[in-house]
């Protein structure tokens, strides 16, 4: 009998969720099954196989053949689940999942865009998911994201990218610093400044570092803290200046909890992109995504930045 005839769908299930959460433990939470389930369905699925296709005890990794099935598993589940799309948009009905990963920075207002998207498509559902830049490129580049919305995308790699929003980013500071008050700043007075710095690789790392290449400032000192909720409570606190997204700053300007520095040439001005993998197909609940953010994204994104 054929491997095809003899394989499960719980079970390819089960060898995926086990490979995403690299955790028996977390498999089962995401499949709603208790652990010595998805133990079992492991279990079956190497028998049926022939091979080992999990290996390590404190360390969960798949083996070799492991991979090949896990990928070609993603593949079936997936054409499984555009069929059931496909077979719903034949009544008219954009339905189905769609699975939205946002890049950290982007994490103040996609559950706003989503929310606003999910009143006027209520048989539209979302798993979003918010990771760092080279973990979105990871999801993109295995197709396990139906989409990304981030700011500069990935390169080598082919996709559909649309600019669907201004992405605005600024120095900002305590009300009390000494720059606060002052206007037109030239950049070259960031050069006796501590800067506090997003982690390496960031997309906002990225545009700081351009901007005072560009400028010829070299900081007094810099430190790196990882996170935007961190930077702004360092701020606060009296760290230094910060280089933030407008829309992560917004509510602190508003209550008086930090100010945006007028440093000349900013707010440097980027794009808020939809991505889409190429070889991923357009359904009609993915079409309607997209046909959102280019139409009302911008508006949507100046409501909510203030």
């Amino acid at each position: 009998m054929r491997l095809a005839h003899r394989l499960t769908l719980k079970q390819l299930r089960a060898i995926v969720a086990v490979a995403d959460t690299s955790s028996f433990t977390q498999a089962a939470r995401l499949l709603h099954l208790t652990q010595p389930a998805v133990s079992m369905q492991i279990k079956e699925l190497e028998t049926v196989v022939g091979q080992v296709l999990v290996d390590g005890r404190r360390e969960i990794r798949l083996t070799p053949a492991g991979e090949v099935l896990v990928r070609r598993a993603r593949e079936a589940l997936l054409a499984l689940e555009l069929a059931e799309v496909e077979l719903k948009s034949m009544r008219g009905v954009a339905s189905g999942t769609l699975e939205v990963v946002a890049i950290t920075t982007a994490e103040y207002f996609v559950p706003h865009l989503l929310a606003e998207f999910g009143r006027r498509y209520p048989d539209i559902k979302f798993r979003l998911t918010v990771e760092n830049r080279d973990r979105v490129h990871a999801l993109l580049q295995e197709q396990r994201a139906d989409l990304a919305i981030m700011g500069q995308p990935p390169g080598g790699m082919a996709l559909r990218r649309i600019p669907f929003s201004p992405h605005r980013l600024s120095f900002v500071a305590r009300p009390d610093h000494p720059l606060a008050a002052r206007r037109n700043i030239p950049p070259a007075a960031l050069a006796g400044e501590r800067l506090l710095l997003r982690e390496r690789g960031s997309g906002t790392r990225s545009n700081l570092e351009r901007f005072l290449r560009a400028h010829g400032v070299k900081p007094l000192a810099a430190d790196e803290l990882g996170s935007n909720e961190t930077l702004k409570q360092a701020v606060m606190a009296g760290m230094g200046i910060a280089f933030l997204s407008h829309h992560t700053f917004a509510m602190e300007v508003e209550s008086g909890r930090l100010v945006r520095l007028d440093v000349v040439d900013t707010p440097v001005i980027r794009e808020w992109n939809v991505l889409v993998h190429a070889e991923r197909p357009l359904t009609p609940a993915l079409e309607a995504l997209l046909d959102f953010l280019q139409s009302d994204g911008a508006s949507m994104m100046r409501a909510i930045t203030g």
